[in-house]
């Protein structure tokens, strides 16, 4: 079509209407960006170019005839698809003096899509930005293009960057939300991306009276949807029950008929337990890390439902709490509840003191490790006692630690004198402990959907196995063993040559696909699941996988005591500096923004969470103590043989 069109203008056929010159800007914008079919050789492709180098010429000059009080008319008239180009042409050739103010404040007034659309023109925003800030404050659905412009997460793809008037201060921005907060209609959504804005000095800034007056209207119009006999809603719930029978295996689940789970563990099992294997219940019984400490609990893309992740709005700045990432953190949190009761009735112990045994004297023993004693709570201290008792040992241990990684022991004198280090800061002893996807790099991320993902083409559905639904090509081609590359669809081939390519999958002498490397799956798995994989827990071959990854420039090395994901979710906990949807447990119990001192439910949760936290984290210190000693004998034997 583009190459038909061209070939007509080369020829004579000149448009001489408003949709046909916007049509050329067009196809120019297309040659202009390399956008080439697959059959045009460089020559046509050079060609082409060459032809439409005046296109600019055509374009510029027939806007220029336009008159200036027909431009509403002439507008209105467009499909809706040339309305954003309209605006852009104006602004890629400098053709202000076409608009008159009086009617673009009639244009504007009253459509947001429009305003949208002019707001990605910055020329425009500029010459005009009075008019443009007008009506921005006029208009109480301006909110949406505040939040879309410094809260909403955008795919940078798809979204073009809207340019404010440089005129609209941060007072009227503010307005503009509050004007909307108190308008006859506010969505929800909307609200809540307000209670998520993070503050920043250059853009946007909410006074506290603003933040309350957006979390109570959150909390009222939630209410009020809860409450409206057309809301659908659905219940889910789970239990958790420690059974005292002999004989029962350690962990059971049952299901009822309507889904729901029960996790039933056994006390005999736990009684019979020391230390060490009491606290790695948490690992064993509980879940809540993988056989390389990978923390389970983490917010993970590969369990958001794609209609949930499409119809729930969250903040670029916000930690992403899906439903299942809330699933399986109140599991967590039911866990940590029963079996601190069951640790205190049956044993007269505590999770509290089993964990401080652990890491006092198990780290001692097995590692030489010789942390400072840890501060629990009484058993008399309130629960709200008890958080700010705890809450602070966090960063404590961490803080040690740090100091055993950088001076190879803990000085108390030095821990003293040294500035404050928040739990998401310790180091490793390892200085390439995780590999993290490369920010910025397309090859690993389309290899790992191409192998792990359910879209991308839907590499897992392919005759004759269609009817069996997997969810991955990488399933697919473990579980079948006669996939042929001669079955998929032409368009499905260069996503499974680019995988070939790259030696993750192979063909074999029969055309059937295989898998190249289980390793390297594993490794792949790691990175598609968790964001990172644990280095030192892999073998050799392993290690040289994830080096060639690295050296292609598709990982990162990352010498923390926790992984990216694990810093992130600690910090959702703790403060509010990361994430504006933070539970702040740090800044509630150890900087005085407390919770009302009677919303005890409020406290029992809390210090659940931060108990699972602190556990969390003594195995992290375990974890990197037991691969640091690894590595360490593992040199010592390379070197004896090679002397």
């Amino acid at each position: 079509m583009a190459e038909k069109r061209i070939q007509e203008v080369a020829e004579g056929d000149v448009p001489t209407d408003l949709e046909g010159v916007i049509e050329l800007w067009h196809i120019k914008r297309m040659i202009d960006d390399e956008c080439r079919f697959l059959e045009w050789t460089d020559e046509k492709f050079n060609t082409l170019k060459q032809l439409t180098s005046g296109y600019g010429k055509i374009i510029s000059g027939f806007f220029c005839h336009l008159d200036p009080t027909l431009l509403k008319s002439e507008f209105e008239r467009l499909e809706w698809t040339y309305k954003n180009t309209f605006w852009k042409i104006i602004d890629a050739y400098k053709l202000y003096k076409l608009i008159k103010p009086d009617i673009l404040r009639d244009i504007l007034a009253g459509n947001n899509n429009y305003v949208r659309e002019v707001l990605e023109c910055k020329g425009i925003v500029e010459k005009f930005k009075s008019i443009i800030r007008e009506i921005l404050l006029s208009n109480v659905n301006s909110a949406h293009i505040i939040l879309d412009k410094y809260v909403t997460k955008r795919d940078l793809r798809r979204d073009a960057e809207m340019h404010l008037p440089s005129n609209l201060t941060l007072a009227d921005k503010e307005q503009i939300l509050v004007n909307y907060l108190q308008s006859d209609d506010p969505n929800l959504n909307y609200v809540r991306l307000i209670t998520q804005i993070k503050d920043d000095k250059n853009n946007i800034k909410l006074s506290p009276k603003t933040r309350l007056l957006a979390e109570r209207l959150d909390k009222k119009l939630n209410d009020e949807m809860l409450n409206d006999p057309s809301t659908v809603t659905t219940r889910w719930s789970l239990g958790v029950q420690f059974v005292d029978e002999e004989g029962r295996p350690p962990i059971e689940l049952h299901i009822d008929e309507r889904g729901n789970p029960t996790y039933i563990y056994s006390i005999p099992y736990i009684m019979n337990q020391d230390n060490v294997h009491r606290v790695g219940n948490c690992i064993s019984l509980f879940g809540w890390m993988n056989q390389h400490f990978l923390l389970n609990l983490i917010n993970k893309q590969t369990e958001v439902d794609t209609m949930e992740s499409l119809l729930m709005d969250i903040g670029r700045d916000s930690y992403p709490t899906h439903i299942r990432f809330y699933n399986k953190n109140n599991l967590a949190l039911f866990q940590t509840f029963a079996y601190n009761k069951v640790l205190t009735q049956t044993l007269n112990s505590s999770f509290e003191i089993e964990l401080k045994t652990f890491y006092e004297k198990h780290l001692r023993a097995q590692y030489g490790y010789c942390g400072l004693p840890i501060s629990l709570p009484s058993n008399d201290d309130s629960t709200l006692n008890k958080c700010r008792v705890l809450c602070p040992e966090l960063d404590a241990v961490v803080k040690q630690y740090n100091t055993f990684v950088e001076e190879d022991e803990i000085d108390k004198d030095l821990i003293r004198l040294s500035k404050p280090l928040k739990v998401e800061e310790g180091k490793s002893l390892l200085i390439n402990k995780y590999y993290e996807i490369a920010d910025g790099n397309n090859e690993i991320r389309s290899v790992l959907w191409g192998l792990l993902g359910s879209g991308n083409s839907l590499l897992s559905h392919v005759e004759p196995f269609k009817d069996k639904h997997y969810h991955s090509l990488a399933e697919l081609l473990e579980k079948e063993n006669d996939v042929q590359y001669s079955n998929y669809a032409n368009f499905q081939k260069p996503h499974l040559d680019f995988l070939i390519e790259q030696n993750i999958i192979g063909v074999n002498s029969e055309g059937n696909l295989y898998i190249v490397s289980q390793l390297q799956l594993n490794v792949l798995r790691s990175l598609w699941e968790y964001g990172v994989c644990s280095y030192w827990h892999y073998n050799d071959e392993g290690q040289k996988i994830i080096d060639k990854m690295f050296d292609k420039g598709w990982l990162v090395k990352d010498d923390h005591l926790l992984s990216k994901p694990e810093r992130d979710y600690f910090s959702y906990y703790l403060d509010n500096g990361r994430f504006t949807n933070g539970m702040a447990y740090r800044n509630h119990y150890m900087h005085g923004s407390t919770p009302p001192v009677n919303d005890d439910n409020a406290h029992i949760a809390a210090y659940h969470t931060i108990l699972r936290l602190f556990a969390i984290l003594i195995l992290k210190i375990e974890d990197d103590l037991w691969l640091a000693s690894k590595t360490m004998e593992r040199s010592v034997v390379i070197g004896e043989a090679q002397v």
